[in-house]
């Protein structure tokens, strides 16, 4: 991780920290950075000394304890500040954290790591989960973030056992047999920031490559349904050579069609 992007990520932590009242996860500091949970979570454990920073497991969850602001009051809403968090020089727009110089060295850095980590396909789809889950109030279920967002069901419960391991959400038995709810730290996340950090994060060609991976697989199982419908017809009676050539035509056109469908989540 470079200087750049470590002092920032490192001075923004700081600044949410004191919001918070010298407690918070990697959550908390997710809608000012277009960077991963993991990303985060490495940068924290750096900042831990056992006194000034200290982690402790809540609930599963990870979190990080800054002594310096335990005393203070816990504030309201999203974080504002009026300078740079990198350089403190003064910010001409409200809404931001960085200055323009302190941007651009940290857009190199995270490039250079997107080519080594890969890092863009888990944020985008981590911010994604965040975001919706910081709209429904208390724990969620995989169903209604899947029907929220771009992944199926399958692949929403995927991405939330991967954020498990990694302690950044707590897992419990939903109220219905064999469902389970997921909880999320309280987090505020307002559409601009998402917008801001989606359109950063998927200007790097890594982050596409779960969803190219799930269009795949949509384009296979689509096609494999469309081949066994083939065979039942051509059981019923209809001639398969009449079938083979239908199917030449219908399965390009159909995985077409698939790869260049484009989802979107629902954002209000």
């Amino acid at each position: 991780m470079g200087e750049c992007l470590g002092n920032v990520m490192e001075n923004t932590a700081c600044r949410v920290a004191q919001l918070r009242a010298g407690r918070l996860a990697p959550h908390h500091v997710m809608p000012y950075l277009p960077v991963s949970l993991g990303m985060l979570r490495d940068c924290l454990n750096g900042m831990v000394d056992g006194a000034a920073v200290s982690s402790e497991s809540k609930d599963g969850v990870i979190e990080y304890v800054f002594s310096a602001y335990a005393d203070q009051p816990v504030g309201n809403g999203v974080l504002a500040v009026s300078n740079c968090v990198g350089c403190s020089a003064e910010l001409d727009m409200d809404g931001e954290i960085l200055c323009g110089a302190c941007f651009d060295g940290f857009r190199q850095e995270l490039s250079a790591l997107a080519e080594k980590t890969g890092w863009p396909a888990q944020a985008v789809y981590e911010h994604e989960i965040l975001y919706l889950a910081a709209r429904q109030n208390g724990p969620v279920v995989a169903e209604s973030l899947a029907g929220a967002s771009r992944h199926t069901l399958r692949s929403m419960k995927k991405k939330l056992a991967r954020m498990a391991e990694g302690r950044f959400l707590k897992t419990e038995p939903g109220d219905k047999p064999g469902t389970v709810r997921y909880s999320f730290p309280p987090l505020v996340y307002p559409q601009n920031l998402y917008r801001g950090n989606q359109a950063v994060i998927r200007a790097y060609p890594a982050s596409v490559m779960e969803d190219l991976e799930q269009r795949i697989v949509r384009i296979l199982f689509v096609l494999g349904g469309i081949f066994i419908a083939m065979l039942a017809l051509a059981f019923w009676g209809i001639p398969f050579p009449l079938l083979v050539p239908a199917f030449l035509v219908v399965a390009p056109v159909t995985a077409f069609a698939i790869w260049r469908h484009k989802d979107k989540i629902k954002e209000n």
